[in-house]
């Protein structure tokens, strides 16, 4: 039976003091938090190297030994999680509007989403876009001068 949930137990990576956690599986999750408070440590030096590591041990040694070494988290246990898709922190191109929904080409179906099931709803995606003169405006503060 396949798992809804990833569990995480004392997770001791960089910051993090003994953490216990439950994500859901299936959703969006979004950590936030100030500087320094284990957000990083979380997610890329605990669950993507965990799950980096499971999914390169699935190949035989040859291929292995080919592939980016993941070291282990220091956790107590870690259950629920399957391979999964790293994007960095860093910058991903030289334009400094570039985001990973831009990269992916995702801000396209977030526009959609958002249109569709927003509120209030618009119906047009476009409405969404850095790029419509209509949306900028819809956005503005009316009493703002530039």
């Amino acid at each position: 039976m396949p798992q809804h949930i990833i569990r995480i137990r004392g997770a001791r990576t960089n910051n993090l003091k003994c953490l216990d956690v439950d994500l859901p599986r299936g959703r969006l999750i979004v950590f936030v938090g100030v500087s320094g408070s284990g957000k990083s440590s979380l997610l890329f030096d605990t669950i993507a190297a965990e799950a980096g590591h499971q999914l390169n041990e699935t190949f035989p040694p040859f291929a292995r030994n080919r592939l980016p070494k993941w070291t282990r988290p220091e956790t107590d246990e870690i259950e629920g999680l399957s391979p999964v898709v790293l994007i960095d922190q860093r910058r991903i191109g030289g334009n400094a509007r570039s985001t990973v929904g831009t990269i992916t080409d995702a801000w396209t179906y977030l526009r959609l989403l958002f249109s569709r099931v927003g509120s209030p709803h618009v119906g047009e995606s476009n409405r969404f876009s850095f790029n419509d003169p209509a949306a900028l405006r819809d956005h503005l503060d009316p009493n703002c001068t530039f």
